[in-house]
């Protein structure tokens, strides 16, 4: 239908020709773990949404806890917040009872949990001071955060399900491909896992800029007639997950680890030589790019990743050159 005379043989000359590229179904095995990965995900936006709304109801019945902890959906900050039936039970509550709540639901010991519950009794009496008297709202939040905790429950038995089948199908090569990308600095096995998946089948790429465009990295093209714009976005075109693992990859990139040293040291200066000129969504898109091309090369070359400086990449090259 809507096609004329034209379009038809144009049509037909695209499906008869034999250098035209066939769609490539993976197996089975790779659909299932897709499938698995794509649903951790899926839950992980149902959490934030979750623990977007717990914080509105927080700040309506309890504004001053807000803080109190590092992460509202924390262990310590959950467990005291489902512990609390109202404010006033809150103050009538047996201190040493609650401290010692804190103090293992937080394990950073009682030191720690007797500084937080008199933040916390101070937070109380100043929270009465600005919010409504609504009796249920404790109830709500009590359902909030039951649900949060079933959707943990659900992605740790995800990442096991993950673990289980990459287990049990040890020596397929696309199990080897996820741990050629597992071994790039600031990537994590989950996250390997679900980039093979959207990735596919590799063999479809020819090089890095085929791999930007399925990603939606590449720039997007913003012209009409003799009008070229020359602030383009990246195009969003592609796998919409994909890219997100990039990003979360990037972000970790540029990073340090616990100990103060960098996840990926040459990452994080190339990122800060960038931002000293550009933004910071701009350099790290460039970051995102470098990542790409650090995934398309060792799964071309076959090969784990290996940290070397530029100059000694450099070197390289022309070597084999």
């Amino acid at each position: 239908m809507k096609n004329d005379k034209f379009d038809s043989i144009k049509i037909a000359k695209i499906g008869l020709d034999t250098k035209t590229k066939k769609s490539v179904i993976s197996d089975e095995f790779v659909l299932d773990l897709r499938l698995q990965c794509r649903q951790y995900y899926a839950l992980s936006d149902d959490k934030t949404a979750l623990i977007n709304r717990l914080s509105n109801h927080v700040r309506l019945a309890f504004p001053a806890f807000i803080g109190i902890f590092s992460e509202l959906s924390g262990n310590a900050s959950l467990m005291v917040l489902k512990y609390t039936s109202s404010l006033d039970a809150l103050l009538e509550s047996d201190p040493d009872s609650l401290i010692d709540l804190i103090a293992k639901a937080s394990r950073k010991g009682r030191a720690y949990a007797t500084k937080k519950y008199n933040a916390i009794i101070e937070a109380v009496h100043v929270s009465k001071k600005l919010t409504f008297n609504l009796p249920n709202v404790f109830s709500v939040i009590h359902d909030l955060i039951s649900h949060i905790s079933l959707i943990d429950s659900q992605l740790k038995a995800i990442v096991k399900r993950v673990h289980d089948i990459v287990a049990s199908n040890d020596k397929h090569p696309f199990v080897e491909q996820i741990k050629l990308i597992d071994s790039i600095p600031g990537v994590g096995f989950f996250s390997s896992v679900a980039l093979m998946c959207e990735i596919g089948d590799f063999d479809a790429f020819n090089n890095p800029k085929q791999l930007f465009a399925y990603f939606g990295l590449d720039p997007s093209v913003n012209e009409s007639g003799k009008f070229k714009g020359t602030r383009n976005h990246i195009s969003k075109r592609g796998s919409r997950l994909a890219r997100r693992i990039i990003y979360t990859i990037a972000l970790a990139s540029v990073r340090n680890k616990p100990n103060g040293q960098p996840f990926n040291a040459a990452l994080q200066a190339f990122y800060q030589d960038k931002v000293k000129s550009k933004l910071k969504k701009v350099a790290l898109g460039a970051v995102m790019h470098k990542i790409c091309k650090i995934v398309f090369a060792v799964l071309r070359d076959s090969s784990p990743f290996v940290s070397i400086s530029p100059e000694e990449h450099i070197r390289l090259h022309n070597l084999s050159a």
